[in-house]
């Protein structure tokens, strides 16, 4: 399916304004990260799996916007529908539970989601796994690894084609870890 390129532009222009001045763990502007995630989505579809292309691309253009924004669930509902804020609520980590528990419950919630979701969660995690930088911490790199190992293994029957190209970062993030130690 071709995604409804109005609707992309949408939520990119969206996600442009929430993110503005924000920058990623790697020091970029931060909308290169969501740009990414979609990225992931479009290939998964060229790689020929079938989902609901305009759902998942747009979930993961918007997976962070409610979480690091003023943007509200509401004002994504009304602008792109339920379907969507459902999505990205449950894609958005909730404050109110400490943190060691927040990517969990996150995952939870995503499973009670189309597959779509999934998708972009994953799609999210493999735009998060850049090569790590040589100033970060084994410990650090360590619980990126941990935290993708769980991504992957609570949401990786949603997409073959990224469910291996999260494999693969989780790997490189291993063979990172031994190097350093």
């Amino acid at each position: 399916m071709i995604p409804n390129t109005d609707m992309f532009h949408k939520a990119l222009r969206l996600c442009a304004w929430a993110h503005y001045g924000q920058v990623t763990k790697f020091g970029d502007p931060y909308v290169t990260h969501p740009v990414a995630a979609s990225y992931e989505i479009m290939a998964a579809a060229a790689a020929g799996e079938d989902f609901d292309t305009d759902l998942a691309v747009i979930c993961s253009i918007l997976h962070d916007v409610v979480e690091k924004s003023d943007v509200t669930l509401y004002s994504i509902k009304k602008d792109f529908g339920k379907r969507v804020a459902d999505g990205v609520g449950a894609l958005t980590k909730k404050s109110d539970i400490i943190e060691s528990e927040q990517l969990r419950e996150s995952l939870m919630r995503i499973l009670e989601q189309p597959k779509e979701v999934a998708m972009a969660k994953l799609a999210d995690r493999i735009s998060s796994m850049l090569p790590p930088p040589l100033d970060w911490t084994k410990e650090k790199i360590e619980t990126i690894t941990r935290n993708g190992e769980m991504i992957y293994n609570m949401l990786g029957e949603a997409s073959p084609y990224l469910s291996k190209r999260l494999k693969d970062k989780i790997e490189f993030y291993k063979r990172v870890v031994e190097k350093r130690s």
